[in-house]
């Protein structure tokens, strides 16, 4: 083992050793315990409400367990290709995975990094940043988050 892995290892160990389960987002149970397998036909999605800064583009999602209106949740959510959001904040953290299509989430000023199916994003709340879809085919992510879903728009930045 090189020093550095076993630098990176030592310190990865002594981090979840210290964490108490306080720091850990406690999510719900979910299908009363029980293990569940679903196909991609079974997610039905809904107008978000969301509108970006293209006209007639816009966001759908769909639950996966909890509801992105309420509180916790997991959940897929669909961009129209060309879509770009005005800058905007969430109130709470989300993590991000890219399903299809290619995605881009990042702050003005920043250089906008491609990301593709299997590219993640960590967002945190409150911090202003763009998100758009470039593909031309719909791009879709999972995303995760502790607290219901929302966005408030800057339209003039």
């Amino acid at each position: 083992m090189n020093f550095k892995l076993g630098l990176a290892l030592v310190a990865a160990t002594s981090v979840f050793a210290t964490a108490s389960p306080a720091q850990v987002p406690a999510y719900p149970p979910l299908n009363d315990g029980q293990s569940v397998s679903l196909p991609s036909t079974h997610y039905k999605f809904q107008d978000s409400g969301a509108k970006g800064a293209t006209p007639n583009k816009g966001i759908q999602y769909s639950n996966v367990w909890g509801d992105v209106t309420k509180g916790t949740h997991g959940a897929f959510f669909r961009f129209d290709p060309g879509f770009t959001s005005y800058v905007h904040t969430h109130t709470y953290d989300y993590y991000a995975v890219v399903i299809k299509g290619e995605m881009e989430n990042y702050k003005r000023g920043e250089t906008p990094a491609k990301l593709g199916p299997g590219s993640y994003w960590y967002q945190r709340g409150k911090e202003k940043h763009i998100t758009a879809c470039v593909s031309k085919t719909p791009c879709e992510i999972y995303i995760v988050q502790s607290d219901k879903f929302d966005a408030q728009n800057f339209p003039g930045e």
